[in-house]
């Protein structure tokens, strides 16, 4: 058993469950990229089709442009920051098709483009880790905690970003969406992180950046919900939180007496 201390008081607890973009990964540095090639590859096949946005690029997205273009920022609760790939898939493919392309060929068109996305990042490998957090692993190891990544992305591909981040060491589990029947805001990515680990949902603290890990947390009982807004972001998504913290240094742990 060890305890974990926010905001002056202490909590007992076996096991951290972690989101991990936005929460271990810094969310713009690795999905930003990633949604510039997207957004530019979906415009330039929307063009060629003589279509355009329905709504507009921002909304589909679920993202904040800068003045010359570039994606500034996100919608903590919008499709970028929550939705998997196959959700992500539909969306686009939606815009393909209200412009004319048949369904099947939009669909496959966004495959395409995501496969072309993925190759472009495994050779950047933008990844960044969020300040604090290799620390904040050492004392939860230290301390004889159990540790978990539960994301929405595929497990196979939060592998492979971890390993970039060279985090991939620290975990004792790594669960994507595509290990469980319900995705996040459902409690399961929690309740097979627990499994996996061998402790109670109960004796585990959820740590995420997005609305939908607090609700995830309180349905599956978890002992804490913890949101982080790293680097003063928004926290009125995260009103569901136990608590909020902009930075793990905000954060002890140490083991029990």
């Amino acid at each position: 058993m060890a305890f974990l201390t926010v905001q002056g008081r202490s909590y007992a607890c076996e096991a951290l469950i972690f989101d991990k973009d936005g929460t271990l990964l810094d969310f713009m540095e690795l999905w930003g990229r990633w949604a510039d090639e997207m957004l530019r590859q979906t415009e330039e096949k929307l063009t060629v089709a003589g279509g355009q946005w329905t709504g507009s690029a921002e909304r589909t997205f679920g993202i904040v442009r800068a003045p010359d273009g570039r994606i500034a920022d996100y919608d903590r609760s919008g499709p970028l920051a929550l939705a998997t790939a196959e959700e992500m898939t539909g969306v686009l493919a939606w815009q393909l098709y209200g412009a004319g392309i048949p369904w099947h060929q939009s669909v496959d068109a966004i495959r395409g483009f995501a496969a072309s996305a993925e190759e472009t990042m495994e050779r950047e490998r933008p990844v960044r880790p969020l300040p604090g957090l290799v620390a904040k692993l050492e004392q939860a190891r230290a301390a004889g905690l159990r540790i978990a990544a539960a994301t929405s992305d595929t497990t196979e591909s939060a592998l492979r970003h971890l390993r970039w981040a060279g985090l991939d060491g620290w975990f004792d589990s790594v669960q994507g969406r595509d290990r469980v029947v319900e995705g996040k805001p459902a409690p399961d990515l929690v309740h097979e992180a627990c499994r996996r680990l061998g402790v109670e949902p109960a004796q585990a603290i959820v740590i995420g950046d997005g609305g939908a890990d607090m609700e995830m947390a309180r349905r599956a009982g978890a002992a804490l919900a913890i949101g982080i807004a790293p680097n003063g972001g928004p926290r009125g998504h995260l009103s569901a939180a136990d608590y909020v913290i902009g930075g793990y240094g905000e954060l002890e742990i140490a083991a029990g007496k």
